[in-house]
């Protein structure tokens, strides 16, 4: 047995999670101690989420491509991009 704190919004959120994918937080618990012992090293990753405003400019971004809009170029320069920034 493993006693550890952690914050109750942390554990509930992992809990939650684990839960979506079918699996008890120990199962995963126990997993990622496995994988420390036997690579010996710690890896962190996330999936990037953005925010609303963030999700609301790409959002805006991929309708434009779609639709073709609000594109420039292509240059062959930089003085061609940097020319087409100024005006």
């Amino acid at each position: 047995m493993l006693s550890i704190k952690i914050d109750k919004t942390v554990k509930q959120k992992a809990q939650g999670l684990a839960h979506d994918l079918g699996v008890s937080l120990n199962a995963i618990i126990n997993g990622y101690i496995r994988e420390f012992l036997n690579e010996r090293q710690v890896t962190f990753t996330d999936q990037p989420m953005p925010n609303k405003r963030t999700q609301k400019v790409l959002d805006r971004l991929l309708a434009d491509s779609k639709a073709d809009k609000n594109f420039i170029g292509p240059f062959y320069t930089a003085e061609e991009a940097i020319k087409a920034l100024r005006s």
